[in-house]
């Protein structure tokens, strides 16, 4: 689903250049960098090989992706590595140096990457997503029984904010296990509780867990329920997943 930026009521649309990010490294454990881009990315930063993995791409979505690339490079750059282009293997995912495992995100007017020493962690998994931008045709394919009973008892008015947040911590922990396990998933496989609802506290971060709904080749990797933070900000609601070595 795609929206209009001139439309936004909460996100502002900026321009300016990734920075480290403090709310974004929040939703980690140490030993994790941030960073995030307020606005559209540049697409005379990408080198001509991530070019070509958005070559067939309409504009917006060229400039969403030289923002994640963007903040990809000021996250390798605390790391120490420094130049040289981040491509996107056929299935999509970024090419990350052999040593670092990350993840990046981008959506309307937000970008944002995460990056770790593969010493340490097994994945990361970094969502971003407006909030209500996932629309009520769209809440029975992403939400099993229980998440429905539990946005059911929240006010109307938080309904669409909560869906969002559901999306994004599936799409997150999607993000963290695939380059580790290789395994597509289903949105029906998993199911999120909230530990918390600060959808009226913007900007403080909340935990929720992971639970899956059958068996999971990451079960190799991790213990279940697996814990994630998510935060609510600027318009945006933005989930982290991180597995620890």
């Amino acid at each position: 689903m795609s929206i209009n930026p001139q439309n936004l009521s909460g996100p502002q649309i900026l321009s300016g250049a990734a920075g480290l990010s403090p709310q974004i490294q929040a939703l980690f454990p140490a030993g994790v960098v941030a960073a995030q881009l307020d606005g559209a990315g540049d697409p005379d930063s990408l080198f001509p090989e991530e070019l070509a993995c958005v070559s067939k791409a309409v504009p917006k979505r060229v400039r969403e992706f030289a923002g994640g690339r963007q903040c990809a490079r000021r996250t390798l750059a605390e790391l120490g590595v420094v130049g040289g282009p981040i491509r996107a293997a056929e299935d999509r995912q970024p090419v990350w140096p052999n040593d670092i495992v990350g993840s990046i995100t981008h959506t309307a007017g937000f970008c944002a990457a995460v990056v770790a020493d593969k010493k340490s962690f097994c994945g990361l998994g970094l969502d971003s997503e407006v909030v209500g931008d996932v629309g009520p045709d769209l809440w029975a394919t992403i939400c099993v029984p229980r998440e429905v009973t539990w946005i059911d008892s929240l006010p109307a008015a938080d309904r669409p904010a909560a869906v969002t947040l559901l999306f994004s911590a599936k799409e997150a922990f999607y993000k963290c296990q695939y380059p580790l396990v290789g395994e597509w998933l289903d949105f029906h496989d998993l199911w999120i509780e909230p530990k918390s609802w600060s959808a009226p506290l913007a900007g403080v971060p909340s935990t929720f867990a992971v639970h899956a709904n059958r068996r999971l080749a990451v079960f190799d990797y991790a213990s279940f329920p697996v814990v994630g933070k998510y935060l609510f900000h600027q318009g945006y609601v933005s989930v982290g997943i991180a597995l620890l070595k």
